[in-house]
């Protein structure tokens, strides 16, 4: 069906090894770096010796004769095949660096001393080098005959990640002892300790979609040194199945591969002029902003070089997607119509207009606006999954940060939020819950001396119709409608914090709970709960849409004249 669609005489292609082809492709512009952590390196040597080389050749004895002695030479150094045991607990570094090196991979080591422990420094080590590398390859008895110390660093970055509220990671169990069931047992349960939790996907590989966690467990003897960064490479394709996760990571990579071009870009010889700059505008704030606004630039002029969203968002990648997930599309009739394999593929070719799609011959399928949620059903499989995957895509769009959504918010500066233009905050009121987003310009939220007001627009709850939607602590989602008639303001004062000169929020680390934030105003003594930061041009919007109602003007012109400025006629 694609192959008439999308092109003619396309040629006959496997659905799934494509997709894995692109998977693969985006896992590999990602994938930098990796850590290997074991106590039992070794370097394999197998140099061979000529006979000459143990000849001894005394001084010459002043009568031109010399005295050439034959030194024992072992029987093993100068065979022609020297026989190698592969030992299934030791690892050839040499072997395992240059297969990570062959496949574009970065490794570092970090091998613990079995004569000279210190458990505590191999598990800060560790530590250090899991929190920087992309792949943990680590064995399973990493000191004597036991897991206690690999099950205890298992906790101890699934407590790191948890903190951080969740990063990709990738953790390999390398081991030489037979894998049993025992093995995947005590993985589970260590990271369980620490917060993360895996199910079994496969044979020896655990993964959590949510928490973004991948383990393998692999046995030495199973897959040599020499074939494990590959092996580890396609099993990472887990995390790029997807159009938006391959096209995140492909992203990212790209950035990662421009970024020693990009630093050249803000060189020390530009100091003194951002120095001028700061000390001659007024808020000096705004130059800071400017510059982290253009290092986001050099991040995009990166991701556009690499040509990612053509190559991973674009008809193409959408084609490949809709070729794997052809089984899983459900048809949604509307009227007499249905929203179908054809009539999406029809779309990705052709478009769609305000009346619907047409076909090559330029037929119109009609598809009216009420109706096209269909086509989000169709491919989400029903209405609940549909519903709630664009409820997700819609808190991308409109948050910057989310308070209780996926957004990392613990630095290690003890980041606070600001009170600024956009900022979303809850007030409670009684039994009610009622919802705040500030309106009040960027440049009044800066330099900030004493009690100031901030103007709010308030949202009115509604689940059905809504401006944005956004997830509060419970987990549940919260539609908010911004009225642009018939408004209400509010307008709150707040204290500048410390020397910041800004409002700034206060943390709070409930004990088993969720890190949240407050904002405490001076004029009524009320605590706003902080619920994120909408995306500045998602707030002036809001703040166009106010000016707009209010600048209406009545009757001035002939309506004939406006009609046909509208194009009516």
């Amino acid at each position: 069906m694609q192959a008439e669609v999308l092109g003619e005489a396309a040629p006959a292609v496997n659905p799934q090894e494509d997709w894995f082809k692109h998977c693969l492709s985006s896992a590999r512009k990602f994938l930098k770096n990796a850590v290997v952590i074991d106590n039992e390196p070794f370097v394999e040597s197998k140099r061979k010796v000529s006979i000459d080389e143990f000849r001894i050749v005394a001084p010459d004895d002043g009568m031109g004769d010399t005295t050439i002695f034959e030194a024992v030479v072992p029987v093993e150094l100068v065979a022609e095949e020297q026989e190698y045991t592969i030992d299934p607990h030791r690892l050839d570094v040499r072997k395992v660096s240059d297969a990570f090196a062959e496949e574009g991979l970065n490794c570092a080591f970090v091998l613990p001393d079995d004569n000279d422990f210190n458990e505590e420094i191999v598990v800060k080590r560790v530590l250090n080098a899991a929190l920087i590398s992309d792949i943990v390859v680590i064995d399973w008895y990493l000191y004597g005959d036991s897991p206690n110390l690999t099950r205890r660093i298992l906790k101890e970055i699934a407590l790191s990640d948890v903190a951080e509220n969740g990063r990709l990671r990738f953790i390999c169990i390398y081991t030489g002892q037979p894998v049993v069931d025992q093995v995947y047992m005590d993985v589970r349960e260590s990271l369980g300790g620490g917060g993360i939790y895996v199910e079994v996907v496969d044979e020896g590989v655990f993964f959590s979609k949510e928490q973004s966690y991948l383990v393998t467990v692999i046995n030495k003897a199973a897959v040599l040194p020499s074939d494990l960064p590959s092996n580890l490479v396609c099993s990472f394709t887990r995390f790029a199945d997807g159009l938006m996760p391959s096209f995140a990571l492909a992203a990212v990579g790209a950035i990662r591969k421009n970024i020693h071009h990009m630093v050249t870009r803000f060189d020390k010889g530009l100091d003194s002029a951002y120095v001028a700059n700061r000390l001659i505008t007024n808020p000096p704030e705004d130059v800071a902003e400017l510059m982290r606004e253009l290092l986001v630039s050099e991040c995009d002029n990166a991701v556009g070089l690499e040509s990612v969203a053509d190559q991973y968002l674009d008809k193409e990648a959408v084609e490949k997607w809709l070729n794997i997930k052809e089984g899983e599309i459900v048809s949604q009739a509307y009227g007499k119509k249905q929203v179908d394999k054809t009539l999406l593929y029809l779309l990705l070719k052709n478009g769609i207009d305000d009346k619907g799609a047409r076909t090559d011959a330029g037929d119109l399928i009609s598809l009216p606006g009420e109706h096209r949620n269909k086509v989000s059903i169709s491919l989400a499989g029903d209405e609940e999954k549909s519903k709630e995957a664009e409820l997700s895509f819609s808190r991308l769009v409109v948050f910057k940060r989310e308070a209780f959504g996926d957004t990392k918010l613990i630095g290690t500066e003890g980041w606070l939020p600001s009170l600024t233009t956009g900022t979303l905050l809850r007030m409670q009121d009684g039994e009610a819950r009622r919802y705040f987003i500030c309106l009040t310009p960027a440049c009044d939220t800066l330099r900030l001396l004493k009690e100031t007001p901030f103007v709010f627009l308030e949202a009115v709850i509604d689940d059905s119709r809504y401006s944005l939607i956004l997830k509060e602590e419970e987990g549940n989602s919260r539609g908010l409608y911004f009225r642009e008639k018939h408004p209400t303001l509010m307008t709150y004062s707040f204290l500048p914090t410390g020397n910041s000169q800004r409002v700034r929020g206060e943390q709070h680390k409930p004990e088993g709970g969720k890190t949240f934030f407050t904002f405490s105003s001076t004029s009524n003594q009320q605590r706003f709960t902080w619920l994120g930061e909408v995306r500045y041009a998602r707030a002036a919007s809001e703040m166009a849409k106010l000016a707009g109602n209010w600048m209406r003007i009545g009757i001035n012109d002939s309506e004939y004249l406006r009609l046909i400025e509208c194009g009516k006629f």
